[in-house]
């Protein structure tokens, strides 16, 4: 049985919706940045929410954009390249802040073991995505710099508070 095609129209229209998604999470990332200064997490957890829903709605287009009718198209596979690109630097710039505010603590704040935890797992898929060759030449070397930060920052946090990483236990 063949696969199911999709028309370019379609597809221009989910990923018209994804370039709005992506312009909430800039202004939801903006909010959790400034808000994580002051110690408050539940912004920064919208922004991860909001970002989970943009991982998963690329995964929706992404297999749109690998069955399309006349095959693939350029223009649209570098539109979705370029948004997922822009989103994901600005996950490690978000998550640089947040992790930057866990680290001066000497003890985690409460609530913040489960985000430390997704931001290890968000941390490892984004540089694995992004290391992908037609991700690479759309970083700039502040965002390789900012993917080295978010590690270093993450030892640190590890190193302070390594009952984190006892996952059996709370």
């Amino acid at each position: 049985m063949a696969a199911k095609t999709y028309q370019k129209a379609e597809v221009e229209k989910l990923l018209n919706a994804l370039e709005v998604h992506a312009g909430e999470i800039n202004a939801v990332a903006d909010e959790a940045q400034r808000r994580a200064e002051k110690n408050s997490f539940k912004a920064y957890q919208a922004f991860r929410n909001k970002a989970g829903e943009f991982e998963t709605f690329s995964i929706l287009i992404e297999g749109r954009l690998d069955h399309l009718e006349g095959g693939a198209d350029r223009k649209l596979q570098g539109h979705f390249d370029d948004l997922t690109a822009l989103t994901y630097k600005l996950l490690i710039k978000t998550s640089i802040q947040f992790l930057w505010v866990l680290v001066q603590h000497t003890e985690l704040p409460l609530g913040t073991r489960e985000i430390f935890v997704q931001e290890l797992r968000t941390l490892y898929e984004t540089k694995k995505k992004l290391g992908e060759e037609r991700y690479r030449s759309r970083l700039d070397e502040e965002a390789r710099r900012k993917i080295h930060v978010a590690e270093e920052i993450l030892t640190e946090i590890i190193d302070k508070a390594p009952s984190l990483l006892q996952f059996g236990t709370k």
